[in-house]
């Protein structure tokens, strides 16, 4: 399940996934928003909060998020990343090493850090 999280500035898109996520869910809300911050910004700031591992996204909201990825990838601008996995923060931040803008990975306790850091607009 993905949902939108509130409370964050409307530059920012911000969901948490948990439990199974589907692609349909995937495209109606979280490509969706993605498109909406672009559209309005030119740039994306963007936080996840895993609450699930990528082995429980569907095959398709895989193939979604892939393609969102790869649809705004210059337009990434913050990207903070919010899981107990630490691998999957360590990986998160190796992939922004060859992408444009900043991933910074934060655990779940640290929520309201990482909240903090992609709202800041310059």
């Amino acid at each position: 399940m993905v949902e939108l999280l509130d409370g964050f500035p409307s530059h920012v898109a911000a969901y948490r996934a948990r439990g199974r996520v589907h692609a349909d869910e995937y495209r109606q809300v979280v490509m969706r928003r993605i498109d909406e911050v672009a559209a309005a910004y030119g740039k994306v700031d963007f936080l996840v909060l895993l609450e699930t591992g990528f082995q429980n996204y569907s095959p398709g909201a895989f193939v979604n998020y892939c393609v969102i990825s790869f649809k705004h990838f210059t337009r990434w601008r913050r990207m903070a990343i919010v899981t107990d996995q630490a691998w999957l923060g360590h990986l998160y931040e190796c992939i922004g090493l060859v992408v444009p803008g900043t991933i910074r990975s934060y655990p779940i306790d640290r929520f309201p850090e990482a909240k903090q850091w992609v709202s800041y607009h310059s």
